[in-house]
């Protein structure tokens, strides 16, 4: 199994991706989309919290190892981002 797909399977063990092809999902930003992620949903459960924020860190290493900040957006994702910057030094 792909860490994505593992992410991805952690993310529907703990009920955090809505779909609603049919009604929409309206974003804070207003756009409409059929898919809706509660990353807030894994802050409940340690070890998967502790196994996305590995692999989102794997990422973020990877791609922007040079970057010195991470932001969330204030309408949701601000524990989770803060979460995931304990572990950058």
């Amino acid at each position: 199994m792909t860490n994505e797909k593992a992410v991805a399977e952690k993310l529907l063990q703990v009920q955090a991706v809505k779909l609603n092809a049919e009604q929409p999902f309206t974003w804070a930003s207003g756009w409409k989309s059929p898919i809706y992620c509660d990353n807030r949903k894994i802050l409940s459960f340690p070890f998967i919290r502790d196994f996305i924020k590995s692999e989102m860190c794997n990422v973020i290493f990877e791609k922007f190892g040079e970057a010195t900040m991470l932001a969330g957006n204030g309408s949701r994702s601000t524990k989770v981002a803060l979460y995931i910057c304990s572990t950058k030094t």
